[in-house]
């Protein structure tokens, strides 16, 4: 009977990461999988839950990180994902407290905030370190 509780649980847990892809429940699975393999050998248990929770979380730990690298590969850049470490042209004085400032960035205009609240004038060239929403997050 616990045997079919676990692969239950990973099938839920299969179906849960072909909808979501964020790699997260497929640990879980090969944890269901140890557990149930527990299980049909009627193994205790405390040992199958044991069994579900070390394997889960050992082949999260080793397993997730170089899996994420290597999907992240295929990951396409956006134009937003290149903007950080750009340069733009201040053309109208950025400060936070006034809740003004624009940038110019490849002949398009944006909304810029300074990182660390200083007002930077008009004309300066400013450094972009983040984006956040419609407005760049930019540093003199």
């Amino acid at each position: 009977m616990l045997t079919i509780f676990w692969l239950v649980l990973v099938a839920i847990m299969l179906v849960i990461e072909i909808f979501t892809l964020g790699l997260t429940t497929i640990w879980f699975s090969l944890g269901g999988v140890a557990a149930a393999i527990a299980a049909g050998l009627n193994s205790p248990l405390w040992l199958q839950i044991v069994l579900f929770a070390g394997v889960s979380v050992v082949v999260m730990v080793l397993v997730r990180p170089f899996a994420v690298k290597v999907l992240d590969k295929n990951r396409a850049k956006t134009n937003i994902d290149e903007l950080p470490g750009q340069k733009a042209e201040v053309i109208e004085t950025i400060d936070n407290e006034k809740g003004s400032g624009t940038v110019r960035l490849r002949g398009v205009e944006w909304m810029a905030r300074s990182v660390d609240d200083t007002v930077i004038e008009e004309g300066k060239v400013v450094t972009i370190q983040s984006v956040s929403g419609v407005k760049l997050l930019v540093k003199e």
